[in-house]
C-alpha cells in the first residue's frame, strides 16, 4: 500500500487522529464510457486514491478506523476541504440526508472512525470493571 499523503491529523488529547491517501490501483472506471477518466488517471492528471482515516491512542495502537476506495481527483485535498465551501452544489459529496441537507465523505469518516474508537474503549473499561 502506497501512501501517497497524510493531509489531516489533529490531536484530542492523548488521541490522534489522521487521514492518509493510499494509492488506488484498483479503482473501478467502469462507469467511463469515453475513457477519460482512465486516461487522466494513467496521464497522471488525475489521481485515484483510497481514504483511511484512524484514531491512534498514546501507545500507537489504532482503536478505531474508517476507509473509503475509489475516489479521482486532480487534486486528492479537495477531498479534506470541498466540504466546507459555501455553495452547497459545489461540495464533495452526494450524501442527501433529509432534503435540503447534504452529508459529507470525509466528516462522516471521522465520526465513524472517533465512534469505533469510543466503542473500543467502552468495551475495555467494562472489562476493567468485571476483572476488579
Amino acid at each position: 500500500m502506497h501512501t501517497l499523503d497524510t493531509p489531516y491529523r489533529f490531536q484530542a488529547g492523548s488521541y490522534l487522529v489522521i487521514a492518509r491517501t493510499v494509492q488506488d490501483d484498483d479503482v473501478d472506471t467502469s462507469f467511463d464510457e469515453t475513457g477519460e477518466t482512465a486516461d487522466k488517471i494513467a496521464s497522471g492528471e488525475w489521481q485515484a486514491f483510497g481514504t483511511i482515516v484512524d484514531v491512534i491512542d498514546q501507545h500507537g495502537v489504532v482503536i478505531g478506523s474508517d476507509s473509503l476506495w475509489g475516489s479521482i481527483y486532480a487534486d486528492p485535498e479537495e477531498f479534506f476541504t470541498a466540504h466546507r465551501d459555501s455553495n452547497p452544489e459545489n461540495r464533495n459529496c452526494s450524501i442527501k440526508t433529509m432534503p435540503g441537507v447534504i452529508g459529507h465523505y470525509f466528516p462522516g469518516m471521522v465520526r465513524n472512525a472517533t465512534r469505533e474508537a469510543r466503542e473500543y474503549l467502552r468495551g475495555v473499561q467494562a472489562r476493567h470493571v468485571r476483572a476488579a
